[in-house]
């Protein structure tokens, strides 16, 4: 008994001196956050320039306005300092070169990003990294007859048609560790994505990717790269006839299509896998940031890569069945 008293007595003190010893403990009030910077995430390619430019925000702050930096000014130069162009504004947020700028292949080039009340932040120099283009392009086209309560569709515009589309690539020397690849499709001279079935109207640049998802590196480079998409071909117009007493939307078939795969500089896809890390880390609450994001941006934050777009465009041809080799 009394050895369970001393027992509980010494659980007691111990308790009292840990308390103690956590109330006095000094916890670090370091700032690591001082004021909002200017933020870019940008490549150089082949075909043009996109540069995405945000300001920072505190990890701490609850508010609610947006990440917009005001009267943005994104300028390139070339390494020697003069300036090769003035970019564009795109959105609130993107900035892309003029569609009469291309890049001279073995000239480096940087850019340079300026707004009222921000510190201006330039990058270190790119140049666009020249990769395998496209060698091979198949179609696989099938007309397709689907059940319809009203077959009167198909008597005025035929049936669709559903179209394979597969692309080669060699790459037998793993030149390529990574691709982004998309179609872009062409009907009386606008352009379009698929989407869900859907032909949808596409407005931006060629060049333009929207990297909010990042990139990724293929975990084992092959030596072929090989894409494939599915789509159907017929798309509805805003142009109407009368039949049988009924208004119709006419569809028509898309004309042409043009395939892109994008491949990005190994260091700007170390930035992404970096930031992938982060975000995968801090969402332990006993984790450490296990190593800082890389940055080629003068205020460390950001990143300014290169990319090589290979594209190829195609005219849909009218047979109704076949394969068709490019």
């Amino acid at each position: 008994m009394r050895s369970n008293i001393l027992a509980l007595i010494a659980l007691y003190i111990f308790i009292i001196t840990g308390c103690n010893t956590i109330t006095t403990e000094v916890i670090s009030d370091d700032v690591y956050y001082s004021n909002d910077e200017i933020a870019v995430v940008g490549y150089l390619s082949n075909m043009g320039v996109v540069v995405n430019v945000q300001k920072t925000r505190s990890p701490l702050y609850s508010g609610e306005d947006s990440c917009i930096v005001a009267n943005a000014e994104v300028e390139l130069f070339t390494a020697d300092n003069e300036l090769a162009v003035i970019l564009q504004k795109l959105d609130d947020y993107n900035f892309v070169t003029p569609k009469t700028f291309r890049a001279v292949i073995d000239k480096e080039y940087y850019i340079q990003v300026s707004a009222p009340g921000f510190s201006k932040v330039t990058s270190l120099p790119q140049k666009v990294k020249v990769l395998p283009e496209i060698d091979s392009v198949s179609l696989i086209i099938e007309e397709k007859n689907f059940w319809l309560e009203d077959p009167t569709v198909y008597q005025l515009f035929g049936q669709p048609r559903s179209i394979w589309l597969s692309y080669y690539i060699g790459n037998e020397g793993h030149e390529i560790q990574n691709s982004l690849s998309r179609l872009i499709y062409g009907y009386r001279s606008k352009k379009y994505q698929y989407e869900s079935g859907k032909y949808k109207v596409y407005t931006q640049p060629d060049f333009f990717i929207n990297l909010g998802s990042g990139v990724s590196q293929f975990t084992s480079v092959p030596d072929v790269i090989n894409q494939k998409f599915y789509f159907y071909d017929q798309i509805t117009t805003d142009s109407t006839i009368v039949h049988k007493d009924s208004i119709w939307n006419v569809i028509d078939r898309i004309e042409k299509v043009k395939i892109q795969s994008f491949s990005f500089s190994s260091d700007m896809v170390s930035f992404f896998e970096s930031v992938n890390e982060y975000l995968e880390n801090r969402s332990d609450p006993f984790s450490i940031m296990a190593k800082k994001i890389p940055s080629n941006m003068s205020n460390g934050i950001g990143y300014f890569g290169s990319a090589f777009i290979a594209e190829k465009e195609l005219i849909i041809p009218e047979v109704k069945n076949g394969t068709i080799l490019y």
